[in-house]
């Protein structure tokens, strides 16, 4: 969950110079129209819809292995953003079984020549999740993170991102987590397609998890490392994108940390997604 993007908006201001000498009495008269300067939003409001064959969320799937559909609202200015993304999960029984995630976020986003860094924070609200099953309670799932991104572009040729995510309440389990990773990103440019960007990319990662009350004595959660390489192609606000993603947990840890053996297993997965704002469109 680096979900959304921002850049920063420059102001350019003109002078003239002006002539020595009387003034004509046609140039009083009638007076050099001036050049209206452009604008800038002082906001805008990005959105955007996915659909994925697989929701993998570090790793993990999200929806049983099957597609699930996503999307999302942010407002922007040059500093602060505020949005909500939401995407389709299959948690079975005797999992709480929620009716969707919606991921409430905000935070600082500026960009300074190549270097862009995010800070912020986000919620993730499972509504519609089983209170019980067979008469066992369920515990919710509700967390929230904090995260900082920093990132740095390599001009035309891509980026790199870093990921640093914590929170003190992993899935509401009372569990000590962080996770981190690095991002890189090549833009491939392909003389004989100039309206179309091509690209690869990857992640690699790690997540710890560490229980620090008794809140949830039978949560014996493990640390895991997550990764995936791909690639994709853009064209104008859309983007198709595939890659391959794995863990390295185990059936029997995989298990343990998410009450499913087979969720941490390696596959493909496939997006085609569509993004833009509404300055954009005007």
């Amino acid at each position: 969950m680096n979900r959304c993007a921002i850049a920063a908006v420059a102001l350019a201001a003109g002078f003239g110079c002006a002539t020595t000498g009387v003034a004509q009495a046609a140039d009083l008269a009638e007076p050099a129209p001036a050049v209206e300067a452009a604008v800038p939003s002082l906001f805008d409001v990005a959105f955007g819809v996915a659909g994925v064959t697989d929701y993998r969320f570090r790793g993990v799937t999200n929806s049983k292995k099957d597609p699930a559909i996503q999307g999302y609202v942010e407002l922007q200015t040059d500093w602060l953003y505020a949005g909500v993304w939401s995407s389709s999960v299959n948690f079975p029984r005797p999992l709480s079984d929620p009716s969707a995630e919606i991921d409430l976020y905000g935070g600082l986003r500026h960009t300074w020549g190549a270097f862009t860094l995010d800070v912020g924070y986000l919620y993730y609200w499972y509504p519609g999740e089983a209170k019980a099953f067979n008469g066992v309670k369920i515990r919710e799932t509700d967390y929230w993170e904090i995260k900082a991104l920093p990132s740095i572009a390599i001009g035309d040729l891509g980026s790199i991102t870093a990921n640093i995510w914590w929170s003190s309440d992993y899935a509401n389990t009372g569990a000590n987590e962080l996770y981190l990773s690095i991002v890189p990103k090549v833009n491939i440019p392909v003389a004989a397609f100039p309206n179309l960007g091509f690209y690869v990319s990857g992640e690699f990662g790690k997540q710890w998890i560490k229980r620090t009350t008794d809140l949830n004595a039978n949560y014996n959660p493990h640390d895991f490392l997550t990764w995936n390489v791909g690639g994709g192609v853009t064209y104008k606000a859309m983007t198709l994108d595939v890659r391959y993603v794995d863990t390295d947990l185990n059936k029997k840890e995989c298990a343990l940390n998410t009450g499913v053996r087979g969720w941490c297993g390696s596959t493909v997965v496939g997006k085609i997604a569509f993004d833009t704002s509404l300055n954009k469109l005007k």
